[in-house]
């Protein structure tokens, strides 16, 4: 009997708490608050990020065109800008893994580096051009462009040469950039209907827009930033450097730019730019134990962005030459994920979404 009255009273006290916790997270306020993040988020930085890149992508077009109807070296050099161009804007995109673009592997598309050279140079031997195999994504979107590009011969001279005697990297080519637009022009359309879905999904649950767009947002931090531009070139994951593995290694002088504007998405989509983010939430919730959380998060930011200023235009170089200027950059930003991963989670009562399997 007395464990009878035990159990019940312990169900009880179970449902209370349960009851309890909901509503103070599912309160009106809170979902206020939520669905005003999630606005900003949506209508300040995903929608038209998106459509910046959109633009840039159908400039490289414009420039492809151009360079294919005459090959010589101004035109070349203009391509080159506009893929210059479309890579610093799609900085601002690549963290927003989330709705289609997480379904149809559009970063995977885009952005995998480095990229796989052999697979480029037998699919423009075999004119294969089927983007949607998992095969394929490294040998696509801007990686693959650095290649053909900048990396396909010695010099321009050559490279020029490559094109006007081989019209099949033309194809493979402009193929590159009419998917990379095609796929593109699929999350713009999308984000016109799934807008509405993404700022009403408030409630604190593993699906929420809130608990996916933010655990994108650590996940871009710490593997597509800290990760990938620094500690895997640098060898923090490995016996050695792997200097090779820089973004943009066929034209590493843009290394750093690319970190650069990276780091301002990152630091951008954090504050809010004057609306309501991760930043004000942080201290609209935080209790006293983590009352300065928002401003440790924004300083620590400030430190590794000093850091990086400080590094060579050139990360190919930078790591061959001092690689402890590198290793000492991925601290900092490590730090950063500490900030975010550890304390910002604990104090939105937010449960990590993915397994970090880098060893770190």
């Amino acid at each position: 009997m007395i464990k009878k009255i035990f159990s019940s009273s312990f169900v009880l006290i179970l449902l209370i708490f349960s009851c309890s916790s909901d509503s103070d997270d599912n309160s009106s306020e809170v979902w206020e608050q939520k669905s005003e993040m999630l606005t900003n988020w949506a209508d300040n930085f995903i929608i038209p990020y998106y459509t910046t890149l959109t633009n840039k992508l159908e400039n490289l077009e414009v420039s492809a065109n151009t360079f294919t109807s005459s090959r010589n070296q101004q035109n070349l050099e203009n391509l080159r800008n506009s893929f210059i161009n479309a890579y610093l804007s799609w900085q601002y995109v690549e963290m927003f893994d989330i709705g289609l673009a997480e379904e149809t592997y559009y970063k995977s598309k885009m952005n995998i580096y480095p990229t796989t050279v052999s697979r480029i140079e037998l699919n423009i031997q075999n004119g294969n051009t089927n983007f949607n195999n998992s095969n394929n994504f490294s040998a696509q979107g801007f990686p693959a462009l650095d290649y053909l590009l900048f990396g396909i011969d010695n010099s321009d001279e050559l490279i020029i040469s490559k094109y006007n005697s081989d019209s099949r990297y033309l194809s493979y080519l402009y193929e590159i950039i009419d998917q990379m637009l095609q796929n593109t022009y699929i999350i713009v359309d999308d984000w016109e209907s799934y807008r509405n879905t993404f700022i009403s999904s408030v409630r604190n649950t593993a699906t929420s827009s809130v608990n996916k767009m933010t655990n994108d947002f650590i996940y871009y931090y710490e593997k597509g930033f800290r990760a990938n531009k620094f500690g895997i070139p640098a060898g923090v994951f490995s016996g050695g450097t792997l200097p090779e593995k820089v973004e943009a290694f066929y034209n590493q002088n843009i290394s750093k730019a690319l970190a650069l504007e990276g780091f301002q998405a990152i630091k951008n989509f954090y504050n809010g730019n004057g609306a309501v983010s991760l930043r004000q939430y942080i201290s609209e919730v935080s209790t006293e134990e983590y009352s300065e959380l928002s401003t440790d998060i924004l300083d620590q930011f400030n430190i590794a962005e000093n850091l990086i200023n400080d590094l060579n235009e050139n990360f190919y170089n930078q790591i061959l030459t001092d690689n402890i200027k590198v290793l000492e950059t991925y601290d900092a930003i490590q730090q950063g994920t500490i900030l975010l991963k550890t304390d910002m989670l604990s104090v939105l009562q937010i449960p990590t979404d993915y397994v970090d399997a880098d060893g770190d």
